[in-house]
């Protein structure tokens, strides 16, 4: 008998579908295989109801490889939870706008609080100075969760389908050099909006979706600033097949990319165009013997996300963008994630992005065919 991933994890009730089948459909032992390659199987609610449960013990957990301090956390809820409301009025002159794109539980906010945390560390930079700002009390909340003083964290849940947040900041390098940078979140449910639009499915369409959609074109298109304009598009390894709203990642991607395209986006977007590829720490893995992690990962979005990849090759080329050429993948991770929610934070790969932030030439160096 053998664990069948697809009915588990479509389970309205993972742990009820667990008790019901175990020793029927699968073993114990094919569901402790399993979370010993994928720590992040099932989610903390799951997980803390198993061990309650006795399906398996906490030794037995550590026994597979799962850090004892995420077994402790079991039971945690999220002590802070992000505004349910952010609406951004303009964008000023004189900073680089960073903005994020990526559908709805792509790891998004969670790449930010990292890139945050990694901007307050004053190791890659001297020092980061948050202004009075819009998402101001967003970047609190988020810098709580992502506190360098603690080890561990329990990451957030997804923001709302209108919340949008603008953190502007003053980030002095150890020259003293200073760079107004401007970081945004775009919601995630705006992809599902544009592909919406895009097919003529507008009657799916809620106010908020359409509050979403008029905000973005204020910011971006009747409002837009002479500002440098970076564009971060999150894509989240492994998840090629999970369905969002039934359907799947990267159609999502490519009605989103086409949208922007239309309304004049990408025309102004030489200053950087970038594919954040977040938890590339399961991928390592996968990585055949002799060929290097930067290969695997440009292979492996050109079988799994063709269509957006298609498309981005077509408008770096008619466009000029990025020299003509496709953004070469960045490998991105928070850290260690157990059980969906917990974390052991590591925010090097996030001081690489600060670097290509405030470093353009350096940027301008990440293209490839």
């Amino acid at each position: 008998m053998k664990l069948d991933f697809d009915n588990l994890l479509k389970a309205s009730r993972p742990y009820e579908y667990i008790v019901d089948n175990i020793g029927k459909e699968f073993m114990r032992e094919d569901l402790l295989n399993a979370l010993a390659a994928n720590h992040s199987l099932l989610n903390a609610e799951t997980m803390d109801d198993c061990v309650r449960g006795n399906v398996f013990s906490r030794q037995e957990l550590v026994d597979i490889g799962i850090d004892p301090r995420f077994i402790d956390m079991l039971g945690s809820k999220p002590i802070n939870v992000l505004p349910d409301v952010g609406s951004i009025d303009r964008i000023g002159n004189g900073t680089t706008e960073v903005y994020f794109w990526g559908i709805p539980q792509s790891g998004k906010t969670c790449a930010l609080g990292s890139i945050l945390a990694a901007a307050r560390s004053a190791t890659i930079v001297k020092s980061t100075k948050v202004l009075p700002c819009q998402g101001l009390l967003y970047q609190i909340l988020l810098s709580q969760i992502f506190d360098l003083t603690q080890e561990y964290c329990i990451l957030p849940g997804r923001t709302l389908v209108d919340a949008n947040f603008a953190i502007s900041t003053i980030i002095e390098d150890w020259e003293r050099h200073k760079y107004p940078v401007t970081l945004i979140d775009m919601a995630g449910e705006l992809f599902c909006a544009m592909l919406w639009k895009e097919t003529g499915q507008t009657h799916q369409l809620t106010d908020n979706h359409e509050r979403a959609l008029a905000e973005f074109e204020k910011i971006l298109v009747n409002q837009q600033s002479s500002n440098p304009k970076y564009h971060f598009f999150i894509i989240e390894y492994s998840e090629e097949v999970k369905q969002y709203k039934g359907i799947y990642q990267d159609f999502y991607l490519e009605h989103g990319l086409r949208y922007l395209e239309q309304h004049g986006v990408l025309r102004n977007a030489n200053d950087g165009l970038f594919i954040l590829v977040t938890k590339t720490d399961l991928m390592d893995a996968n990585v055949p013997a002799g060929m290097s992690r930067d290969t695997y990962l440009i292979n492996y979005l050109n079988r799994r996300y063709p269509n957006f990849l298609n498309l981005l090759r077509n408008y770096c080329q008619d466009l000029g963008i990025c020299g003509g050429k496709s953004p070469e993948p960045i490998p991105f991770g928070i850290g260690e994630v157990c059980f969906q929610q917990y974390c052991k934070m590591n925010i090097e790969p996030a001081k690489w992005v600060i670097d290509m932030i405030i470093n353009p030439p350096k940027a301008k160096k990440k293209w490839w065919r």
